[in-house]
């Protein structure tokens, strides 16, 4: 990092400070600088936010002079401000220097690995954050890279996931309330609540939003089956674009309308099967086939939507590209409910019990864990 720092280079171009850095150029814009600004006055010291607003400057605000000292870059503008910048900063603001608060990148697989992801719960507990960065970090570099993790030992009483949900995010209420069960049910609301084969799914895509976390809290598993399964819906993904790009294009533009309706309950939201954002990310996959219809268009063709959309169940739910385990007991499942997709297979309600304690969460909870255990080091 400080070789990279000694070679930026700045100066002043139009009213603007260019930014040299290796083969990298960049104009940096003269608002978005004066925004940056954490000067004194600029914001409130406690929740930095700005005490200024885009009125308070002018519209023909420009950078009059720039310098490099000591790896800070001191601006002055037209407007009188002079401010100072770390060099850090900046570049990492620019993505030219990775952010090491940024929780790990999602790396796609397509098949079982080892080591499987469990992290102990003692390392992490009900204390504070402080006590144990390694535990937490270890857990949530998992979450982001796998796009699940299981915590192993966890108390066995019921409402526990409530305590472990409020512990590392922010519980969010759904239609089946803030906290549910998952038990074979004589009036069903839901096919979870059987004791059938779940194909690979997702949860809840007619929700807005749909929850992005989810936990699974096993209390009782001795019925035989009910064996967890878990996939890759980003390998998924990136498999049916190599195969059939018009396949993946008709996923990621046809609009579906998700629908849960048990008469007393009636929820619905329109997505995409493949959610890409507009510099070509992928943020989700919403793939539920119980309860999902793509919108008819005047000469809109939907071969192309059938046949990936049957693709992609036909490859989520090949054994050779899921992993298959059992939960037990005081073990919770944490998987990221926009792009992974969990089932389980059928079991037994005459030999035994099976029954798992759910909850939401909203990734933003994770993350905030994650940037502040990597503050403090």
């Amino acid at each position: 990092m400080e070789s990279s720092l000694s070679e930026v280079v700045a100066t002043l171009v139009g009213g603007r400070v260019r930014l040299v850095m290796d083969e990298q150029v960049t104009d940096l814009h003269q608002n978005w600088l004066r925004d940056m600004s954490e000067e004194p006055g600029q914001i409130e010291p406690t929740n930095r936010q700005r005490l200024f607003t885009p009125l308070d400057i002018p519209s023909d605000l420009s950078c009059t002079s720039c310098d490099l000292r000591d790896d800070v870059l001191v601006v002055n503008f037209s407007d009188g401000h002079r401010a100072s910048y770390p060099l850090t900063r900046l570049l990492r603001a620019l993505g030219w220097l990775a952010d090491p608060e940024e929780r790990p990148d999602p790396e796609p697989w397509d098949r079982p690995f080892e080591p499987f992801p469990y992290v102990d719960w003692s390392g992490i507990g009900w204390s504070e954050i402080e006590q144990d960065t390694p535990s937490v970090v270890a857990m949530i570099d998992a979450l982001s890279r796998h796009g699940f993790v299981i915590l192993r030992g966890t108390p066995t009483e019921l409402g526990t996931v409530r305590r472990i949900a409020n512990r590392l995010g922010y519980l969010v209420p759904t239609n089946f309330g803030d906290i549910f069960d998952v038990r074979a049910e004589p009036r069903p609301a839901d096919l979870a609540y059987t004791a059938i084969e779940l194909v690979a799914h997702t949860d809840l895509p007619y929700r807005r939003p749909v929850p992005g976390i989810q936990l699974l809290h096993c209390l009782s598993n001795d019925s035989p089956g009910g064996d967890s399964t878990l996939v890759d819906g980003l390998a998924a993904a990136e498999a049916l674009a190599a195969v059939d790009p018009q396949a993946h294009a008709a996923l990621a533009s046809t609009e579906v309308i998700y629908r849960y309706d048990i008469g007393s309950d009636t929820v619905v939201g329109r997505g995409l099967t493949l959610e890409y954002d507009q510099f070509g990310r992928f943020r989700q996959v919403r793939l539920n086939p119980k309860l999902d219809s793509p919108v008819v268009r005047d000469g809109q063709d939907l071969d192309a939507f059938y046949r990936g959309r049957r693709w992609l169940v036909e490859w989520l739910n090949d054994s050779a590209h899921k992993v298959t385990f059992r939960l037990e007991l005081g073990d919770v499942m944490f998987m990221d409910n926009h792009r992974i997709l969990h089932g389980r297979t059928a079991f037994d309600t005459g030999s035994g019990f099976r029954h798992l304690q759910g909850c939401y969460i909203e990734h933003d909870g994770p993350d905030t864990i994650h940037r502040l255990a990597v503050r403090r080091g």
